[in-house]
């Protein structure tokens, strides 16, 4: 059976005066707060989830429209999506308060391009808020300007310089990584690969299930055998140990601090998580044209990934804060 979608076009009489006073222009308002627009709120929705969930450029929403009969150009749908981004900063100034509020926050960095020149997008997150945000820098300013100077819980990263200074739990998927490569370089190598694969299983084993003291137990554990490790193979000249000795080292003491707070993550895959939506775009479109769109761009998908971690339909969300 044929769906048939028929467009629906609500006129809306507004009164215009000029001030007899004055002279100024003095407009009626419209019914339930709305604000004149050719698009309504239903259709600004469809739009905007074009442009951000399904990554569709400008021309092919333009296309879309056509075939529902709707007048549309570029610059209009542009226009539209960049309105509700404006519209969202509310949002994002809260879901800036509650990571700020929050014991630990994941933190991820990764390039992108601004008409042709190399900026950073950044990622803040929890289990239920992400906030993305583009910057020329990837110094400390950011995460001092995201989180605040006093900031004063966890950060889960890597092993980038900008963290220092706050209390960390280092990725073990990274550290593995790196033990995964040298592993392939000597027989040391694979067992120093061998042995970082075991004490994360042996660590993690259903850790947010196991007790405080089972938590103690595996802490100190950990450090002995990290320790141990470094004593066996820090000195040692076997081609790539070298380089996994001293990423192992540099992170020391902050490989163990998941163990201190229970509920903390031993990974950075959930930073790596939230921003694989803008680094697919990143792939698709090349670089953005401006600062304004690319803010626009980090705050709908901020808001919009939000929503769905916290379990809401992000059409049904957007939809109300546009009407």
């Amino acid at each position: 059976m044929e769906v048939v979608r028929k467009r629906v076009v609500t006129e809306y009489e507004q009164a215009v005066y000029d001030c007899l006073d004055c002279g100024a222009e003095v407009r009626s308002t419209l019914p339930d707060g709305r604000e004149p627009a050719g698009y309504g709120p239903l259709l600004q929705t469809e739009i905007v989830l074009g442009k951000i969930e399904e990554r569709l450029p400008y021309r092919k929403l333009e296309e879309r429209l056509e075939r529902e009969g709707i007048p549309g150009c570029p610059a209009t749908i542009q226009a539209i999506v960049w309105g509700a981004s404006d519209k969202l900063r509310g949002e994002e100034a809260t879901i800036l308060q509650r990571l700020r509020a929050s014991p630990w926050v994941h933190a991820d960095e990764s390039s992108y391009r601004i008409d042709g020149r190399k900026v950073w997008i950044w990622v803040f997150c929890t289990e239920a808020d992400l906030l993305l945000v583009i910057r020329p820098s990837r110094g400390r300013e950011v995460v001092e300007e995201v989180l605040g100077k006093d900031y004063t819980g966890q950060i889960v990263c890597d092993g980038w310089k900008s963290y220092i200074g706050w209390v960390l739990q280092r990725c073990w998927a990274h550290l593995l990584r790196y033990a995964k490569a040298g592993a392939e370089e000597s027989a040391e190598g694979k067992e120093l690969y061998g042995a970082l694969c075991a004490l994360h299983a042996e660590l993690t084993e259903r850790v947010k299930e196991v007790s405080r003291r089972t938590l103690a137990w595996r802490l100190r554990k950990g450090e002995r055998v990290l320790q141990g490790l470094l004593d066996r193979y820090g000195e040692s000249e076997a081609p790539g140990l070298a380089k996994v000795m001293t990423y192992l080292r540099n992170g020391m003491p902050w490989w163990l601090t998941f163990l201190k707070h229970p509920g903390m993550e031993a990974t950075n895959n959930r930073g790596e998580r939230g921003l694989r939506e803008a680094i697919v775009i990143r792939k698709i479109i090349g670089t953005l044209r401006n600062w304004k769109g690319a803010k626009a761009l980090a705050r709908l998908l901020s808001v919009l990934g939000t929503w769905k971690l916290r379990g809401e339909n992000p059409a049904t969300q957007l939809y109300a804060t546009l009407s």
